[in-house]
Formats: structure tokens, C-alpha cells, sequence
């Protein structure tokens, strides 16, 4: 039966809907297919090497509550009450987002986290950011993301990230 909770997987050659009686005065209504969509993932990225030594870039960006500190694009970073691991943001254009850290490695200096609260069209964003030294006085910095967009390929979404977000965050962090 098509709404049978025994079959939640279909399997080829055996999805078939059984005939269902009908009375008189009913309607059979057509039923969709009950195939999971697979929907691929977009992916937003920057790099930027940087005057900078490594172990300072990577103290501003591992302080994970005071973006607002360094990204001329987010007028207010606090640590959410009682969880130093989430940080509500207000954006300069006034969009307000909750993120929440996932992983910090002191040892290989990377960062990641996801949205916990945001007004985007997208899930299951999960965000990565990587110092690496480039000898004792210069850097080099890749923010990546990766998420599921709610219509299309996401690559619209993907590019406003890139340049608004992950680009003018790394030119303002290699500035110092």
C-alpha cells in the first residue's frame, strides 16, 4: 500500500501502488512519486595570503564571538547568554543571524561553524575557516562554506557570500 509505514524505502520493480477500491461519489486523487530529492550542495569560497604572521590572524579569528572586531561588514558580534559557542551578529544593513561554533583546532588553526538562526534561503550551512603560515611574517587565510539552497543551484547565493562576506572579511583581516 502506498502509505504503508513498512515501505518508507522504495525499491525497483517493487514500488508499484496496489489498486485501491473506490466508492461512488469518491475521487482517486494522483499520487507523487515518494523519492527522496536529492539536492546538491553550493559551495562559497575566498583566499587571501596576507602580511601578517599566522598566530596573529589566527587569535583574531579563533575569538569566535568578536567578529565585529575585524569584519567591516558586521556592526555587532556578541557571545549568546550562557554559550561563549554561539554568537548572535547584526549585520551593518541590519540582518540578524545566530551562528554556532563546531570546531576549533588550536594545532592545525581552523574553524568551523553553521548558522544556529539566519533569514537566508539555504540549509545545512556549515562554514570552515583556515590560517596557514606562509613563513614567520605572512599568512594565507581560505574561508569556505558549503549548504543546500532552497531553489536552484545556489551559485547566486554562493557569489554574495564570496564578495560580501568572505572577501571584504579577508581584506580587512590582512589589513590588520
Amino acid at each position: 500500500m502506498p502509505n504503508d509505514p513498512q515501505r518508507q524505502n522504495p525499491q525497483p520493480g517493487r514500488d508499484l501502488q496496489q489498486a485501491q477500491p473506490v466508492l461512488p461519489g469518491q475521487r482517486r486523487e494522483p499520487q507523487a512519486p515518494q523519492h527522496p530529492q536529492q539536492q546538491r550542495y553550493a559551495e562559497a569560497r575566498a583566499h587571501r595570503v596576507m602580511d601578517r604572521a599566522a598566530d596573529a590572524v589566527w587569535r583574531e579569528v579563533r575569538d569566535f564571538p568578536a567578529l565585529a572586531a575585524w569584519h567591516p561588514g558586521i556592526a555587532s558580534s556578541t557571545a549568546h547568554p550562557g554559550n561563549p559557542r554561539v554568537r548572535d551578529l547584526v549585520t551593518t544593513d541590519g540582518i540578524r543571524l545566530t551562528e554556532a561554533l563546531h570546531a576549533v583546532d588550536d594545532t592545525l588553526m581552523t574553524l568551523e561553524y553553521g548558522f544556529a538562526a539566519h533569514p537566508f534561503p539555504l540549509t545545512d550551512y556549515r562554514a570552515r575557516m583556515e590560517v596557514r603560515p606562509e613563513g614567520d611574517t605572512r599568512c594565507s587565510v581560505t574561508w569556505t562554506a558549503t549548504f543546500r539552497p532552497a531553489e536552484g543551484d545556489g551559485a547566486a547565493l554562493a557569489a554574495q557570500f564570496e564578495a560580501g562576506v568572505f572577501v571584504v572579511g579577508l581584506e580587512a583581516l590582512g589589513r590588520g
